[in-house]
């Protein structure tokens, strides 16, 4: 059983301490992968901010951390959660169809956890809420006071 989970971190200067928190646990080099993005968010002037309406995609990355890790049985699944939530992980993805060979690649680790993501969010449960409760609130309200 070998397969690939993925830690999505607040910020890149966590860097650092997410490989030591990993080698801590007994990972090597080779088990882990550290994503950086060498680009740094470009900011638009602020005159450019106020008088255009396009959006800089540049300018709104986001300056995240992504780290995948090699797991071979339960043990390395617990030691790498621990290292993650020891660095305030934001979120966590299981991979088991995706080998530690593919995840390499970090455009296929991307297409590959929001594909989860989405199948997360179609598969929860239909909420369903009233709104006639919600409208009459505020119309009993205004009624009484009249």
């Amino acid at each position: 059983m070998s397969y690939t989970i993925v830690g999505l971190f607040g910020s890149q200067d966590q860097t650092k301490a997410v490989s030591e928190s990993l080698e801590k646990k007994g990972f090597k080099d080779s088990d882990y992968i550290v994503y950086i993005n060498q680009s740094k968010p470009v900011e638009k002037s602020f005159w450019s901010k106020l008088f255009t309406d396009d959006i800089d995609q540049e300018a709104t990355a986001v300056d995240s951390l992504i780290t995948s890790v090699a797991i071979n049985n339960d043990t390395e699944l617990q030691l790498a959660k621990d290292a993650f939530r020891e660095n305030k992980v934001v979120n966590t993805y299981e991979l088991p169809e995706v080998d530690f060979a593919k995840a390499v690649d970090l455009d296929y680790i991307k297409k590959v956890v929001a594909l989860k993501a989405k199948a997360l969010i179609y598969a929860m449960p239909e909420i369903k809420t009233s709104s006639s409760e919600m409208s009459t609130g505020i119309n009993s309200e205004v009624s009484s006071n009249t």
